[in-house]
């Protein structure tokens, strides 16, 4: 077939969004700049011969190296002090960086400098606003989303690829890779971090200057982490204006290094993903929710990555669930008021969370070496019980408690762990108004479609 009829037969769907920045390989060098670039502090000023990069290993950033175009000079004394430098390329400042290794070569006396780029990394003008964002997202989970193509003279591409986050101010399209099952592959073999999506932002009135697009991309980063389960962010962002790169954000945000994990979206749909992502956005418009957005989710993936294994990680996820309790129940919905909301137990604080969720307070079915850790204490009487006992047994190191701790089964403390990290993602999804199916990790079915239900108060369910 022709690629114009192909093109025809394909013209109601979107084109497939593709980076500015490419990966094949998993951890591999990004080239930036090649040439001549200069190293200014307060007094002195130096032209290097080198080259700029973005790498992974064996620690994420920008750096630069090279060799200084002047002799005569001690450019060993100036290299050496603390003092940081300004990196001008085509006199923009780059960003501040230091140098972190300087050896004079015995062939020729030369200095070779070695250095990174601390905070931000721009190449290009970044005080040009720009029509829309080209960015990339590593590592993020695979999600099942709407059509797009890409046509060549020999191939036609279909995929449902995209995931469409749109609010009253922006249109954020974000695409998996047409070979994200290869990419993937990729990443799951030699682990650290591929490209495995690429975005476009949009906004829906005026242009978008780069001081406004650093608050876009931290809500979209901390939303994104939200789905994905551990930190993944939006990187080498590009601002473009009339179909021309103005400037590329190659800032070192966080990415968590690969690892397999659970989170709650479904894998097959992303039904429901648009609404909360509405909610979510508002709600970060104020400082005080945005603080709260930020420090829960924060709690929630270093539990949900067992951030000091098991037992670190139950505190971890508690502190996310007293959060939570604070923030929703008592300073937004003001169900208790004055003192008495300090003085109320742990135990009770999980129960009103729950409460508000239509979530039982048993253990679930799944959970079966939680429940047999309830069943063998009396004292216990349900499983917000059962996990502020556990919490409790860790973090007092009396050794009646710490007898406790030992008697423990593991499974037990795991079960723990995962029910609190259940508890997050529920009290989460009530906050932003999710009203559709997710992925329970307490049912423990085998087949991963069995555990996909709607949420506990949803109202499709009955529908």
């Amino acid at each position: 077939m022709e690629k114009d009829k192909r093109s025809e037969l394909y013209k109601n769907y979107p084109e497939i969004i593709e980076g500015k920045v490419k990966m094949e390989k998993a951890n591999s060098k990004i080239n930036i700049y090649s040439g001549v670039f200069i190293l200014k502090d307060g007094k002195n000023e130096l032209e290097i011969k080198g080259e700029i990069f973005f790498t992974w290993f064996p620690s994420s950033g920008t750096y630069f190296s090279g060799i200084p175009t002047e002799t005569g000079i001690d450019t060993f004394d100036i290299l050496n002090k603390i003092n940081s430098f300004k990196i001008v390329i085509n006199d923009l400042e780059m960003g501040n960086g230091f140098v972190t290794n300087s050896t004079i070569q015995s062939s020729n006396g030369k200095s070779k400098i070695k250095g990174v780029l601390s905070q931000q990394a721009i190449f290009g003008d970044k005080s040009v606003s720009v029509e829309a964002i080209n960015f990339s997202v590593p590592n993020l989970r695979s999600f099942l989303g709407t059509i797009v193509k890409k046509i060549t003279e020999n191939n036609s591409y279909t995929g449902r690829n995209r995931l469409k986050l749109e609010n009253e101010k922006y249109i954020i399209s974000i695409d998996k890779a047409q070979k994200y099952t290869e990419l993937e592959n990729e990443l799951k073999e030699n682990g650290g971090y591929i490209i495995l999506y690429n975005g476009l932002l949009k906004s829906k009135k005026g242009a978008i200057s780069f001081e406004d697009s650093q608050d876009i991309f931290h809500c979209l980063n901390s939303f994104l982490t939200f789905l994905n389960g551990r930190r993944v962010s939006a990187l080498f962002a590009t601002g473009i204006f009339e179909n021309t790169s103005i400037w590329t954000n190659y800032t070192d945000y966080h990415v968590d290094i690969y690892k397999d994990c659970i989170s709650w979206p479904q894998e097959h749909s992303i039904i429901g993903i648009e609404p909360i992502w509405i909610k979510f956005s508002e709600l970060w418009k104020d400082n005080e929710n945005r603080n709260f957005l930020t420090s829960v989710i924060h709690w929630y993936v270093e539990a949900n990555n067992k951030s000091g294994f098991s037992e670190g990680a139950i505190i971890m996820a508690q502190t996310a669930l007293e959060l939570l309790y604070n923030w929703w129940i008592i300073e937004n919905k003001k169900m208790i008021i004055g003192k008495d909301s300090e003085n109320i137990n742990a135990s009770n604080k999980i129960r009103l969370l729950l409460s508000q969720l239509g979530i039982k307070y048993s253990v679930p079915t799944g959970l079966k070496h939680l429940q047999e850790f309830v069943d063998s204490e009396i004292q216990i009487v349900d499983a917000c019980d059962a996990v502020v006992q556990i919490r409790n047994a860790i973090v007092h190191s009396q050794e009646e408690k710490r007898k406790k701790l030992s008697a423990i089964h593991f499974r037990a403390k795991y079960e723990a762990l995962e029910l609190c990290i259940w508890y997050i993602e529920m009290a989460l999804l009530g906050i932003l108004e999710y009203d559709d199916r997710y992925y329970n990790r307490t049912s423990k079915e085998f087949v991963k479609s069995k555990a996909i239900e709607f949420v506990p108060w949803s109202k499709k369910k009955v529908e």
